[in-house]
């Protein structure tokens, strides 16, 4: 619990408050910025219940004698060790900090508990049913991602609400595994199931695909814009182990001090390297070339090439997971006196590899 205080207290701080600085937003500001400047309006329910499909197929599986890892009794055991660490946490964390929602509803925005359940279901799922196909957890965890993504495009919260939710499912699930492995040991497990030993295989060609998010800052920005948003999905195809080429979705946000804020869309590919190291960690470099397509009628940039080269270090969080810190340069076309506005962009990233 002291460690999940501790992220909390980051993340908030990553998170910022208009209070802080009166010309550079917040990264949350800036991802809201996005969805704000494309779909203001946009509100539905659906993922009121898509939180809980990832614990309804496994148990329909179940029911339909597809054997998992667990019995009936352990799998039950497991999930109500996890169930309670998980209210436990959301619960003490948003009546602690009782941080706004973003549509100013309520003050129970942090974290996010419809992705803590979304996220802690996809786990129950990944360690009944991983081991037999990785597809069944990247099934269950793009859900859980898919009900994240909607928490934020309903304005019910931010997107630190929403990783910390994530991180929270997560451990959660471990926990109670883990508790209730204890307690039963090698007695009710599927006797053909073993322990995964996720490493990264230098020799092995990977596919990748996941979403990214991070904030930019304007290092020429004498149009106004101070910083934004960025956020998008990604894929890395592989050539040969450990290059090959990637291809880049994204929405980006750029926020003046003196006017509405605006969206650019980019449309990118290149290519990738990486260098595994300590059987869990790599190195990785990307460098794209694109399009960039402004958004709005207020905007002051023009359609236009896009430029970007990455860095960053990723380190698995499961058999077929992988989460990354990611720093990068980006050059977009500007406007008619500036070809480009030069960007600096911090931020992570969440992907399946296979």
């Amino acid at each position: 619990m002291k460690r999940l205080t501790i992220f909390a207290a980051a993340l908030l701080l990553l998170a910022g408050n208009e209070t802080y600085s009166q010309t550079l937003p917040s990264f949350d500001d800036g991802i809201r910025a996005i969805r704000n400047n494309a779909v203001p309006g946009l509100h539905y329910g659906f993922d009121d219940w898509l939180q809980y499909s990832p614990l309804a197929v496994t148990v329909g599986m179940k029911a339909f004698g597809y054997d998992s890892r667990s019995s009936w009794g352990r799998m039950v055991v497991s999930d109500a060790f996890s169930a309670a660490a998980m209210a436990a946490a959301v619960n003490g964390l948003k009546y602690t900090v009782r941080r706004p929602r973003p549509d100013g509803t309520s003050n129970n925005s942090f974290p996010s508990g419809h992705t803590a359940t979304s996220f802690m279901m996809a786990t129950m799922m990944h360690k009944e049913y991983g081991w037999r196909s990785p597809w069944f957890s990247i099934g269950a965890y793009t859900v859980a991602a898919a009900t994240g993504v909607s928490r934020v495009l309903n304005d019910r919260h931010y997107t630190t609400d929403v990783v910390a939710g994530a991180a929270i499912g997560i451990a959660a699930t471990h926990l109670g595994y883990f508790i209730a492995d204890k307690i039963f040991k090698d007695r009710h497990i599927n006797s053909e199931w073993a322990a995964p030993q996720p490493f990264i295989d230098p020799s092995k060609k990977y596919y990748e695909l996941g979403l990214y998010f991070g904030y930019r800052f304007i290092l020429n920005g004498d149009n106004g814009a101070a910083g934004g948003g960025t956020s998008g999905i990604q894929a890395e195809i592989p050539v040969i182990p450990r290059a090959g080429v990637c291809a880049r979705v994204g929405a980006n946000s750029f926020m003046p001090s003196d006017s509405p804020s605006w969206n650019a869309y980019s449309f990118m590919a290149g290519g990738y390297w990486n260098l595994p190291f300590l059987k869990i960690m790599s190195f990785d470099v990307k460098a794209l070339a694109g399009y960039s397509l402004s958004g709005g009628m207020q905007t002051r940039m023009l359609d236009g090439f896009d430029f970007a080269v990455e860095a960053g270090i990723g380190v698995l969080s499961g058999e077929n997971f992988r989460i990354k810190a990611l720093v990068g340069y980006e050059a977009i076309r500007n406007t008619t006196q500036k070809p480009f506005l030069h960007t600096l962009t911090a931020g992570g990233s969440a992907s399946f590899f296979w």
